[in-house]
């Protein structure tokens, strides 16, 4: 085990984030997860027009659990039906993973009716603040029905 000599160890704010500190931070804790055989498989979805990207998912599957990162639309597309079909497609592609329950988080300002008609029950919330208005973050899972 390591010990820190307070007088040669310091702590270090960085804003921004350099990219450098932020990929190795992840691969330090991937190394440790996957020898500890808790693999994160990585993937995104997208939907392109005309060779251009005009709304994408990222997800990943991690112990069974679908985990949605993040899900775009261009704004000129959204109420369209493309987030509901990203989702699905997110949705088959964790089951083809192994997961057996999905989790997304969104703020109260962002999507937060979008996910129960998904199907997707509340199971956490944190309020806060932003731009001197009341923001939540909820936290919203969905169990996959077991295939017979």
């Amino acid at each position: 085990m390591a010990t820190i000599d307070t007088e040669e160890a310091m702590f270090e704010t960085l804003d921004p984030v350099p990219s450098e500190i932020a990929t190795a931070i992840s691969d330090g804790l991937n190394a440790f997860n996957e020898s500890a055989e808790i693999r994160r498989e990585a993937f995104a979805i997208v939907w392109r027009e005309n060779g251009g990207l005009i709304a994408g998912i990222t997800a990943s599957v991690s112990f069974s659990v679908l985990f949605i990162g993040n899900l775009w639309v261009a704004k000129s597309l959204r109420l369209g039906g493309i987030g509901t079909k990203l989702m699905a497609a997110a949705e088959e592609e964790g089951r083809r993973r192994a997961a057996v329950a999905a989790c997304v988080d969104t703020l109260s300002t962002q999507a937060p009716d979008f996910y129960p008609k998904l199907g997707y029950v509340e199971f956490g919330r944190i309020s806060g603040r932003a731009g001197g208005r009341p923001v939540d973050r909820i936290w919203f899972r969905k169990e996959f029905a077991a295939v017979a």
